[in-house]
C-alpha cells in the first residue's frame, strides 16, 4: 500500500477551533475525521517485523518532539500551535493526515487514509505494550498521546468535529438562541469567548466565540468549570466550540490510562514473542529517551569516562545537572543525599566508569565529608554500587534516569543537591551558576527567555550545549544526561580528529540498543 504522502501544505491551520471551516459543500471529504481515534479496538491486521519496528520508532520520534517542545505545565489549549514545528517529524513518521485538495482524487485519499490509520493503529498499541510496566513510563505516554489526539483533532472540520463528538458517545448540540438566553449573552458570561486577533491587530478588531455546544453539565471536564469557560444553566453545560478539544481530550486520557491495566495483563505474552519481545523490551528500559541509531565503529567517535580523565570531561562534556552534583559534593564537603546519589551513580556508570572506577570514584569523593570514613564507606554506600551495576539486588543494574524523570523529581530540601537544573534554581541562581561556568551571555540571555516563557527546561538545556560547542544545532541532545554527554564526545572527537577509543561491552548500556 502506497505510503501516506505529506499533507503538511494541506492540513487546515484552525488555531482556535472557532475558525475551522464547514468543508461539507466543497468536498466529499469535508467531514471526514482524517483517522482520528479512541483507539477502543486493536488494529485486526497483518504486519511484518519490520513495519512493526518502524511504526514504532516513528511515532516515538514524534512523541519525544512533542515532549521537548511542550514546557512542564504547558496547557492543551496551546497544542495547535506547534504543528508547525512538529511538521518534520509528523511527515518523516507518516503519521500526519490533511484533508484532500480539489485536485486529487478520491481513490489515493482513501488509500493514503488506510494506509495512515494502519500505521497509527499499529504504533499507537506497540506503545502501549512497551510504557505499561511503570508508572513514569505511564504518564509520559498518556501525556504525549493526549496532547498528539488535540493537535489532530483541531485540524478537523467543524462539521467533522460535530461528527466526532457524537461518535464518541459526547451527548451535545449545536446551541441554538432562546427566548432566556442569547448567543450575545453566552459571549460575553464566558471566559474565553473573546477571540483576539493575530493578525492585522491595528485593523481587524476582536471578535467573538460564534459556535456554542448545549451538553448535560456532568459531560464537561470540571477544569472547564472551575475555570468558568463554560455558562451553567438548568442542568445544562454551554461549551464553545474552542473548548470541545479539552473534553474529547479528557475522555481520551481516561480511556488509555485504563486500557494501560489491560496492557499490562498482556504483557509477558508479548514479551516471550521472539519476533518482537526483544524490541519491546529495548523500549521498557530506553522508551523514555529518545533512541538513536547506533553509530559503526568507523562513525563513533565517542569516549569513555574513565578516572584519568575525569576532570577534564566533567567540565567539557557532563550536563548541568550532573556537573553540578559533583561540584556542590565537593564544595560543600557534605556526601550528596540519596536522590543526588541515585541520579548521579547510573549517569557515571553508562558514561563509561567500570565497577572499579566507581568504587574508587565514590570513595574520594563521600569520604571528602568528615562525618564519612572508610568502614562508613564500606557498610552504607557498597551495596548501592554493586545494585547499580547489577551485581545485588534485582540484577538488572541501573540506567541514567532520562530527563523527563529528572524535571519531575521533587523540589531540594536543606542539604539536597539532585534534579534538573534549569528546574531547581531561580534566576538569579542560574545566572551566577552560568557566570562560574562561564557560559556566554547571549546564551543565558536566550536560556533565561526559554525558562521565562514556557518552563522549556529541556530546550534550556539544549541552548546550555550548543553554548559550549559553537557550531553545533544541539541535534540528539535534550532526552537525557547520558545522550548530552555522548554527543559532546563526539563533537569534540570531530573537531580534535582523534581515534576513536574502544567501545565499552558493558551490560544495560543504552549504546547497546536496537535504536530509533
Amino acid at each position: 500500500m502506497q505510503r501516506a504522502r505529506d499533507r503538511g501544505s494541506n492540513a487546515l491551520k484552525a488555531g482556535d477551533g472557532s475558525t475551522a471551516p464547514s468543508l461539507s459543500g466543497r468536498t466529499p471529504f469535508g467531514a471526514d475525521d482524517l483517522g482520528l481515534s479512541l483507539y477502543t479496538q486493536p488494529p485486526n491486521v497483518e504486519v511484518s517485523v519490520r513495519e512493526f519496528e518502524d511504526y514504532t520508532k516513528g511515532r516515538l520520534k514524534v512523541l519525544h518532539a512533542m515532549d521537548r517542545l511542550c514546557s512542564y505545565d504547558f496547557r492543551l489549549d496551546n497544542v495547535p500551535d506547534l504543528r508547525p514545528r512538529l511538521a518534520k517529524e509528523l511527515n518523516e513518521s507518516h503519521l500526519n493526515l490533511g484533508y484532500p485538495s480539489s485536485t486529487q482524487k478520491t481513490d489515493s485519499f482513501l488509500m493514503d487514509k488506510a494506509d495512515f490509520t494502519r500505521r497509527d493503529s499499529i504504533s499507537h498499541y506497540a506503545l502501549r505494550l512497551a510504557f505499561c510496566k511503570s508508572r513514569d513510563a505511564r504518564e509520559w505516554f498518556v501525556k504525549n498521546e493526549q496532547r498528539l489526539f488535540v493537535l489532530r483533532f483541531d485540524v478537523l472540520s467543524l462539521d467533522a468535529r460535530e461528527a466526532y463528538l457524537d461518535s464518541a458517545g459526547v451527548k451535545c448540540k449545536r446551541f441554538q438562541p432562546k427566548a432566556q438566553l442569547s448567543l450575545e449573552q453566552l459571549q460575553k458570561s464566558t471566559a474565553g469567548a473573546k477571540l483576539w486577533a493575530t493578525e492585522m491587530a491595528s485593523v481587524k478588531p476582536a471578535g467573538y466565540e460564534q459556535n456554542f455546544y448545549e451538553m448535560p453539565f456532568q459531560e464537561v471536564t470540571p477544569s472547564l468549570i472551575a475555570g468558568r469557560r463554560v455558562v451553567l444553566q438548568g442542568g445544562k453545560a454551554y461549551v464553545p466550540s474552542s473548548a470541545l478539544k479539552l473534553i474529547l481530550a479528557k475522555r481520551f486520557k481516561d480511556l488509555l490510562t485504563a486500557s494501560l491495566d489491560v496492557a499490562f495483563q498482556g504483557l509477558p505474552v508479548a514479551l516471550a514473542d521472539p519476533r518482537v519481545g526483544g524490541f519491546l523490551r529495548d523500549l521498557q528500559e530506553f522508551g523514555m529517551q529518545l533512541m538513536v541509531a547506533p553509530k559503526s565503529s568507523d562513525e563513533d567517535l565517542g569516549e569513555q569516562l574513565s578516572l584519568a580523565n575525569f576532570e577534564e570531561l566533567m567540565v567539557r562534556s557532563f550536563p548541568p545537572c550532573m556537573r553540578r552534583l559533583v561540584e556542590k559534593q565537593r564544595e560543600t564537603k557534605k556526601h550528596l543525599k540519596h536522590t543526588g546519589r541515585l541520579q548521579l551513580r547510573p549517569f557515571l556508570k553508562d558514561c563509561g566508569f567500570t565497577i572499579e572506577d566507581s568504587f574508587r570514584w565514590w570513595k574520594q569523593e563521600l569520604c571528602r565529608d568528615p562525618e564519612v570514613d572508610s568502614a562508613a564507606f564500606e557498610k552504607n554506600y557498597t551495596y548501592d554500587l554493586e545494585h547499580a551495576y547489577g551485581k545485588k539486588g534485582h540484577l538488572q543494574g541501573q540506567n541514567t534516569c532520562a530527563c523527563p524523570k529528572t524535571i519531575a523529581m521533587p523540589g531540594e530540601s536543606t542539604g539536597q543537591v539532585h534534579g534538573c537544573v534549569f528546574k531547581q534554581l531561580d534566576t538569579q541562581s542560574l545566572r551566577q551558576q552560568f557566570h562560574r561556568w562561564r557560559v556566554p551571555d547571549a546564551h543565558v540571555a536566550e536560556i533565561e527567555k526559554l525558562l521565562k516563557e514556557g518552563k522549556h527546561y529541556q530546550l534550556a538545556c539544549i541552548e546550555y550545549f550548543k553554548s559550549q560547542h559553537p557550531g553545533h544545532e544541539g541535534d540528539g541532545v535534550g532526552n537525557s544526561p547520558n545522550e548530552f554527554f555522548k554527543e559532546s564526545c563526539r563533537s569534540h572527537s570531530k573537531k580534535t580528529g582523534s581515534a576513536s577509543p574502544a567501545k565499552s561491552s558493558q551490560s544495560g548500556s543504552p549504546a547497546s540498543v536496537k535504536a530509533v
